[in-house]
């Protein structure tokens, strides 16, 4: 009976692992003609969206399309942008590049939002007229063989 509960309790949490799986997201918003650190311009900057399996992966996937659009929110527009992260159980903010971004602040000018099954991130003021690449991790509780392939998360994009 013993024996049994320590096979139990070494082989569960492996067993657990085995459902759950992470992806990256690179958000890589670009500015022209803009000025100062966080080269600021005019217009907002354009952001393109790459999938990959881990941190350091070298094999980024671009998806093909928009994945911003705006929206006013309390007289305020927001850049927000599809992570296509569907049914992810949460999205983790990794990083931003530069780390001494001067405009954007999480909380403030950039935030990761849950809508329904999927995960935007907004960006307003300063910071959605900027260059950035902000880096987030998609925690999903099911197997990668369980996700759905490029072409079926690409035709979700609006």
């Amino acid at each position: 009976m013993i024996s049994s509960t320590l096979i139990l309790l070494f082989i569960l949490p492996f067993s657990i692992q085995e459902g759950k799986h992470w992806q990256w997201r690179s958000l890589d918003c670009i500015t022209t003609n803009g000025t100062g650190n966080d080269h600021i311009s005019k217009e907002p900057a354009a952001c393109k969206l790459n999938l990959f399996e881990a941190e350091h992966d070298t094999e980024k996937r671009p998806v093909k399309g928009p994945v911003c659009h705006d929206e006013v929110v309390n007289g305020v527009t927001r850049s927000y942008c599809n992570l296509l992260c569907p049914g992810a159980d949460t999205v983790y903010l990794i990083k931003r590049k530069p780390q001494t971004h001067r405009s954007c602040f999480v909380f403030y000018t950039h935030e990761l939002e849950k809508r329904g099954n999927d995960y935007y991130l907004w960006r307003i003021n300063k910071c959605r007229h900027s260059q950035i690449e902000i880096t987030v991790r998609c925690e999903f509780l099911f197997g990668r063989e369980n996700f759905v392939s490029d072409k079926e998360l690409f035709a979700r994009l609006r």
